[in-house]
C-alpha cells in the first residue's frame, strides 16, 4: 500500500485568512495537496487559484462544495430535501461545481447533503438517493466525483450507515463517501463510521474537536482517537489524501502546530497507509 500523501484544506478571499500567509503554514507542515474552499460571495476565477498555488507549487487534490452558511445571502443548498424543486436547485449548484473543479484541475467534490436549517428528516434518505442518482450522470459527463460528507449531529446525514445505503444503491464509480472526523466523533464512533464506508470512503477532513462543538482543530489536540481511525483506514484499503481540515486562525493553528503534533500527525498519514508502526 503506497504512502498517503499529506493534504490540507485552504480557504480563498476570506476576511479571516490571508492567502499567502495560509500557504506559507501549510508548506511549513509539510503540506504538498490542498483542497479548495473559496469565498462564494467575492467570485474568485479557478484560473486565479491555479494560477497562486502553482506559484507556491502546491497541487489541488480537491475542491470543497458549496453549502449554506448561516448569514451567507447565497442560496439555500439542499441535496436531501423531499421536495424536487429544491433538490434541483441543489442540483444546479453542483453542476457548476463540477465545471469548476474541471477548471482548476481536480476530480473529487465534497459534498454536504442537508441545508444546515433543515429540522425534518422525513423523506430525506430517499431525497438524498433521487440527488445523488443525478449526480452520477452529472460526474459521468464531467469526468468528476462527489463524495457525500457525514455531517455533525443533530443534522441530517450524521448516519455513516444510511450514507453507505445511499451510495451503494447508487452503484457508481462517480458518487462516494467522505469521512470527517471530528463530526462523526460528535455522532459517536469515528472508527465504526470509517469500517461502515468501506471501500466507499474515497475523502477525508481530518480535525480534532473537543467533544462538544465542531471545533475544527489539530489532530492531537481534543478528543478523536485518532490512531483507532488510522489503523481503519489502512484496514479498509483507504488509498486518498491524509486531508487536513483545520478552520481556525491562521496565528493560532502556528501556535499549536508544534513539532511534536507534525510528528504526530505525520505517525498517523503512516498507521493509515498500512505501515507498521511502534
Amino acid at each position: 500500500m503506497p504512502e498517503l500523501p499529506l493534504g490540507a484544506v485552504i480557504a480563498f478571499d476570506f476576511e479571516s485568512w490571508d492567502i499567502q500567509d495560509e500557504i506559507a503554514l501549510l508548506k511549513s507542515a509539510g503540506v504538498r495537496r490542498v483542497q479548495v474552499y473559496r469565498n462564494y460571495a467575492q467570485g474568485i476565477t479557478a484560473a486565479h487559484i491555479r494560477e497562486t498555488l502553482d506559484a507556491a507549487g502546491l497541487a489541488i487534490d480537491s475542491l470543497h462544495g458549496y453549502f449554506h452558511l448561516q448569514g451567507f445571502a447565497g442560496p439555500a443548498f439542499d441535496l436531501s430535501s423531499p421536495d424536487a424543486a429544491a433538490r434541483e436547485a441543489a442540483l444546479g449548484i453542483m453542476r457548476s461545481e463540477a465545471e469548476f473543479a474541471r477548471a482548476l484541475g481536480c476530480r473529487d467534490i465534497i459534498v454536504h447533503p442537508v441545508d444546515p436549517d433543515a429540522t425534518s428528516e422525513d423523506g430525506r434518505e430517499e431525497g438524498l438517493l433521487a440527488g445523488a442518482r443525478v449526480l452520477a450522470s452529472i460526474g459521468a459527463r464531467a469526468d468528476c466525483r462527489f463524495l457525500i460528507e457525514n455531517m455533525p449531529p443533530p443534522m441530517f446525514g450524521r448516519d455513516a450507515a444510511l450514507l453507505r445505503r445511499v451510495v451503494d444503491a447508487v452503484a457508481s464509480p462517480h458518487v462516494g463517501c467522505a469521512f470527517d472526523s471530528g463530526h462523526a466523533t460528535l455522532t459517536g464512533d469515528p472508527v465504526a463510521a470509517v469500517r461502515t464506508m468501506g471501500a466507499r470512503l474515497w475523502g477525508v477532513h481530518l480535525h480534532d474537536t473537543l467533544g462538544k462543538e465542531d471545533d475544527h482543530m489539530i489532530p492531537g489536540t481534543g478528543v478523536v482517537p485518532f490512531e483507532d481511525v488510522a489503523r481503519a483506514l489502512a484496514e479498509i484499503g483507504f488509498g486518498g489524501t491524509f486531508l487536513l481540515e483545520v478552520y481556525r486562525p491562521t496565528a493560532e493553528v502556528r501556535r499549536d502546530m508544534t513539532p511534536a503534533r507534525l510528528k504526530f500527525i505525520d505517525r498517523l498519514r503512516r498507521i493509515a497507509s498500512g505501515q507498521r508502526i511502534a
